[in-house]
């Protein structure tokens, strides 16, 4: 008779008799077990958090290429800022001077150079060399209208020569047109400078005089050149500070987490040690600028163990509600958490790291693993009162539930295992992650729950209350989830029209935290205030690397006619050598018309000049006085530095600014596509930007995300076709998980159409594999237990499989919630997606299962 049974009976007539006679023995087996997993967890290899986007896309993405040769051509592009705030400006200059000191001696590695003051002299004294010619021509064209004006006003002594044609009123002149310093291209330090001399719009500076704060009103002459300026005092309550920074350029971008993380762990010491000082006057400091928001990777590892213990607490509770007693929430939990020590020591081993997405898997894995435990606890509870020893009720249940537990979790699997088919490493590895704590939880609560049951003297009693009116027949019981069915059809249908709102959140708003932000508000110390300009520029420009100067001086003629003629309003601004040291023949042409200028602004006749007339001859006279040209070696070093690479060498990098919201991924990737890819001399040039990173990421999620979900469908339904094989068995489950699936987008398409609330994220799109494939295993436990048993009423399967269902069902949904209360919006996505999408296939599997086992499945029931 042996030979007749299957394998599984085989294997369960042996192995619960093993356990029970050597129960204490088996204990010890898996708690060493345990311990040995848990080496690779904690010694070694050991787990980190590796959060860096870029180690998550192909190696052949563009913007990975380019990243790795910024690592060895130039560092980064990304500002790094230590500011200082205080009252005392001269405390200020001597602390910039004593950080910028320490990083030089203490960070040696780990910096390129850094900058202090942004002294534009310079440009100043060659202000006209980087005019154009139109505008030097214009220049000299109304010096000589002027002439012209003065010589008709005080007679023809004053003037040698007039011409008669020219009209006898005076004509409104353009001296410094507005849009000069955009056409020059020249960054914010050296823009200042052309604030100054170029912008004589009287109405605007009147209103700059009556309204708006001059941020280096207050700054000594002798350190105005300084990253030096203050606040508006009305926000401090009339009190004047002065805010300094000093700017480093680091060796790695603000992408590379491992380096931002080593990067912040110097600034912290850097930060005790003048913080540890004693000074005249109240003093602060803080680190500003795109490295300081990426403290959030230690967040993240904190909101990863907090969700975990807020789900483990509600998993323990409704355990307890379920079970009506302590013991059985105590055995499924401790079985799950024990499946997830092997889960963590297999990402140890063959990862040795957590990216973004798996570092979650714990949390995940406590509510889809759980599943298993009470399905099998619950299905032990209702055969206690069959069989007369507990070995008898553990070999039984073990039996009863090893079928449907292989076929509920390679559904799952296999929707986990079509994350292999995405490019994006983060899916690829989560898949792999998750599959395995599946596989784990399911072997758990097969092979060591029963030993935990054994060891702590049997498990409850099952609870005898049924979840309907015990008056209810049958025939009532079916007519009710009929109706039941009939509305979840209808919602079915409704939901056909919601879907199409489903969407993507491209607001990046929307997946900060936002404790983060108000901390940053609230302790920020303005930058923009110590450059002459006081304006912002983004700290993420993109660099564009080419071979020769050649070919940066082409992008620099491109970015011009896109900037003047094209009018692109995405291009803020750029930077490459020819910005800062014109083409030779350039000046060499421009010094003509300089010398034309400055022999008419040296006339005698022009002391006559009155008005805004005699302010601008004036600064001509000033400006005219440049008559030899330039070249790289005469710019101020600061500016250099900008384009200088590691190896010394500058004029072969460039950098281009954008004009555009940072938080929209709309406009990110649409500037990416426009000024991401350039070729020049049949050489395609790398150009990299930690944005681009985000925006390839962005895009790979958007275009896999969608892609998975439609083969993670085809999967589950291939995967009931081969299980069920009976085409009714196939059509009951396709309609119940059908049902569940189009409800679920209508749900979301709704709550996004209506309140913006649902949207998929880059962090919320691991669960939708997650989703779909838990969405099934209960329809598949309500069709196994159904026709396993034909004497089954719907009131016993509801009461038995439903309990368990709902059970199971519930503590997964337990298992994400602990996502609802972190303060990172793009957590609390994950909980958002999870917890909708799960409920609403609980309810979709309990309606529709039991509608069609009553229906469709009847006569195979009976």
């Amino acid at each position: 008779m042996d030979t007749q049974k299957s394998l599984i009976e085989r294997f369960s007539n042996w192995y619960i008799p093993l356990i029970c006679k050597h129960q204490y023995k088996a204990l010890v087996f898996y708690i060493l077990l345990a311990l040995l997993l848990a080496f690779p967890i904690l010694v070694y290899p050991g787990l980190k958090l590796d959060a860096d986007l870029a180690h998550l896309l192909p190696e052949e993405t563009p913007s990975v290429k380019a990243l790795n040769e910024s690592y060895e051509r130039f560092g980064s592009t990304d500002k790094f800022m230590i500011a200082i705030q205080s009252e005392d400006v001269e405390l200020v200059a001597a602390l910039q001077d004593s950080i910028a000191d320490y990083i030089h001696k203490n960070w040696e590695g780990d910096y390129v150079s850094t900058q202090v003051d942004n002294d534009n002299q310079f440009f100043k004294d060659n202000g006209l060399l980087y005019l154009p010619l139109h505008h030097l021509e214009s220049l000299r064209d109304n010096l000589e209208d002027v002439q012209q004006e003065i010589g008709r006003k005080n007679g023809p002594l004053v003037v040698d020569l007039l011409d008669d044609n020219a009209p006898a009123e005076k004509k409104e002149r353009v001296w410094f047109d507005a849009s000069i310093p955009q056409e020059l291209g020249l960054p914010d330090e050296a823009l200042g400078a052309f604030d100054t001399f170029f912008k004589k719009d009287t109405s605007k500076s009147e209103e700059k005089s009556s309204g708006e704060w001059n941020a280096k009103s207050t700054v000594p002459s002798h350190l105005k050149n300084r990253l030096i300026g203050s606040p508006n005092p009305e926000n401090f309550d009339g009190k004047i500070l002065f805010n300094g920074v000093v700017n480093a350029k680091l060796l790695k971008p603000s992408t590379d987490y491992e380096f931002v993380t080593h990067i912040l762990a110097r600034t912290d010491t850097l930060l005790q040690y003048f913080n540890g000082k004693q000074y005249p006057v109240p003093t602060r400091f803080t680190v500003e600028g795109t490295y300081e928001g990426l403290k959030e990777v230690d967040d993240v590892a904190n909101d990863s163990i907090f969700s975990f213990g807020i789900s483990l607490f509600l998993i323990f509770f409704l355990t307890a509600f379920f079970f009506r007693s302590v013991k059985g929430p105590i055995l499924v939990t401790a079985s799950v958490l024990y499946a997830c020590v092997p889960t963590l020591a297999f990402t140890a081993i063959f990862y040795g790291k957590f990216n973004p997405f798996t570092v979650f898997v714990a949390s995940i894995i406590l509510g889809i693993g759980i599943d298993y435990s009470i399905h099998i606890l619950g299905t032990a509870q209702k055969l206690l009162h069959k069989y007369a020893t507990l070995e008898e009720v553990l070999e039984h249940a073990q039996k009863k539930m090893i079928k449907p537990f292989i076929l509920a979790s390679f559904t799952t699997i296999a929707a986990f295992l079509t994350l292999l088919a995405s490019s994006f490493r983060g899916f690829y590895e989560f898949g792999i992650v998750a599959s395995t704590g599946v596989l784990f939880s399911m072997l758990t609560s097969v092979l060591v729950l029963p030993v935990f049951v054994k060891c702590m003297g049997g498990i409850p009693k099952a609870p005898n209350n049924s979840f309907l009116p015990k008056s209810w027949s049958e025939q009532k019981i079916f007519k009710f989830f009929k109706v039941a069915a009939i509305i979840g059809f209808v919602i079915g249908a409704l939901s056909l029209y919601y879907c199409q709102y489903v969407d993507f959140e491209h607001n990046l708003r929307n997946l900060r935290r936002v404790s983060t932000e108000k901390t940053q508000k609230k302790n920020k110390i303005s930058t923009k205030v110590t450059t002459a300009s006081g304006k912002a520029k983004t700290s993420t420009p993109a660099a564009v690397m080419g071979s020769k100067p050649e070919q940066l001086d082409k992008l620099y003629d491109t970015l011009m006619v896109r900037l003047l003629k094209e009018k692109d309003p995405m291009l803020g601004s750029f930077l490459t050598l020819k910005t800062f040291v014109p083409p030779k023949d350039s000046q060499e042409a421009r010094l003509e018309i300089i010398e034309e200028i400055r022999d008419l602004a040296n006339a005698r006749v022009f002391d006559h000049a009155t008005g805004e007339d005699s302010v601008n001859i004036a600064t001509l006279r000033q400006l005219a006085q440049v008559k030899e040209s330039f070249g790289p070696e005469d710019i101020p070093a600061w500016t250099l530095d900008i384009l200088r690479e590691k190896d010394g060498s500058y004029g072969k990098i460039g950098f281009i600014y954008g004009d555009f919201p940072s938080w929209d991924a709309h406009a990110l990737h649409d500037f990416q596509n426009r000024y991401g890819h350039w070729n020049f001399d049949g050489e395609n040039l790398r150009t990299f930007s930690s944005q681009f990173i985000l925006s390839d990421v962005i895009e790979s999620v958007k275009a896999d995300s969608f892609k998975l979900a439609a083969a993670i469908v085809v999967v589950i339904f291939a995967t009931l076709a081969i299980s069920f094989r009976k085409p009714k068995l196939f059509i009951s489950g396709c309609i119940s998980f059908g049902l569940g699936f189009l409800i679920t987008l209508g749900a979301l398409g709704f709550l996004t159409h209506t309140i913006e609330f649902g949207k998929i994220s880059i962090y919320n799109v691991i669960v939708i594999p997650m989703t779909l494939g838990i969405g099934i295993d209960a329809t598949i436990h309500f069709i196994s237990a159904w026709i396993s048993d034909k004497n089954l009423t719907l009131r016993a399967l509801l009461d038995n499989t439903g309990r368990n269902v709902m059970a199971s069902s519930t503590t997964t949904i337990a298992g994400f919630v602990g996502f609802l209360f972190t303060t990172h919006r793009g957590l609390q996505g994950i909980g958002h997606l999870a917890c909708v999408g799960l409920a609403i296939f609980l309810v979709t599997s309990v309606v529709f299962s039991m509608f069609l086992c009553g229906s469709l499945l009847k006569k195979d029931s009976k």
